[in-house]
């Protein structure tokens, strides 16, 4: 088994890549990494596509393809939501037998079969990943662990910045939450505002978006600020973006158990610093803004809003009320309150 940047020293960059190749692993980074680096090598013997969308029998037609574009005789298939294809097998055994039987007989063709999650050894040891597996070879990309990708940031913005102070690379991180595809596009953005300065913690909260989820934060901001405008905003921006109102609903509740948690604590004679530690808020930034809800959230408003949530969230579980409708009103009547 290889790791993702292992895989592409070791095999991609030797020529040794086998007809047969599984991904699998949470972070997006590495494998789009991979995608683009095959790209690069391969240029229009490149495919990218999409296992919910394409077919066995399309499968077979394009690995007999060619390219009149390049001169690599290699035919290269990169197969994202692979999982979403073997769905679109079905449970017949002679489409897995046929589909496995296809895989034995590639030669010129090398196929890449991306799973967005790490396979247990038990899912490995079964078909088809059994059969792959022992076809090819299995690429890893999991998630990097948080010093790792503080060390990659930072790395990348002394090589293309000034480079950045502990504070603002701490407080850059826990804004993207460690995803790297979230933090690639942020760095960038520094860099340019930057311009080949020293990046700042007063740097980072001007040019960068606090992200969970496609304005999560945003929202969660505007919403106990009371700023209807801005959550409006939040909340459209993130139905557009696919994101489910229920997720957002799951989210704002675990926002309003914190402040209501901190609340109690504090009565009970507990520091604040300590209540925060106690609640799992451990950056200054997040400590910044949840002492401006406590302010804005006294006790008793904020176990109105849990109640008030949990209502909303049986109007549309039991009574299918508008998922995004009525988190839109429940905002607006909140924002009014």
């Amino acid at each position: 088994m290889f790791k993702v940047l292992q895989y592409q020293r070791e095999v991609l960059e030797r020529g040794e890549v086998k007809p047969v190749n599984l991904v699998h692993g949470e972070e997006e980074y590495l494998i789009k990494t991979l995608e683009n680096k095959l790209r690069e090598v391969y240029g229009e013997s490149f495919t990218l596509v999409w296992g919910d969308e394409i077919g066995l029998e399309d499968l077979y037609e394009l690995a007999s393809e060619g390219s009149m574009f390049s001169q690599k005789r290699e035919r290269v298939l990169f197969l994202r939501n692979f999982e979403d294809f073997l769905k679109r097998l079905g449970r017949r055994k002679k489409n897995l037998e046929s589909f496995l039987n296809f895989l034995k007989k590639l030669k010129s063709s090398r196929l890449f079969l991306v799973v967005v999650r790490k396979l247990s050894a038990q899912e490995l040891s079964k078909e088809p990943f059994k059969t792959i597996s022992f076809l090819g070879d299995v690429i890893s990309a999991d998630r990097v662990p948080s010093f790792k990708v503080k060390e990659i940031v930072r790395k990348k913005l002394e090589r293309e910045a000034g480079g950045i102070e502990e504070e603002a690379l701490e407080l850059l991180v826990e804004m993207c939450q460690g995803d790297l595809m979230i933090l690639k596009g942020e760095t960038d953005k520094l860099i340019a505002y930057a311009e080949g300065k020293r990046i700042t913690e007063q740097d980072v909260r001007k040019v960068c978006t606090p992200w969970g989820s496609y304005g999560i934060f945003e929202f969660l901001d505007a919403f106990f600020e009371k700023d209807l405008r801005r959550a409006l905003l939040a909340l459209k921006e993130m139905f557009s973006s696919g994101i489910p109102p229920l997720q957002i609903m799951t989210t704002l509740g675990n926002y309003a158990m914190r402040i209501y948690t901190l609340h109690l604590l504090l009565e009970e004679g507990i520091s604040l610093d300590k209540a925060f530690e106690t609640v799992g808020i451990k950056h200054k930034f997040s400590q910044l803004k949840f002492k401006s809800y406590l302010e804005k959230l006294p006790k008793e408003k904020a176990r109105d809003l849990i109640e008030s949530l949990y209502r909303l969230d049986l109007s549309v579980k039991l009574y299918f009320a508008n998922p995004e409708t009525a988190l839109r009103n429940f905002t607006i009547s909140f924002s009014l309150r």
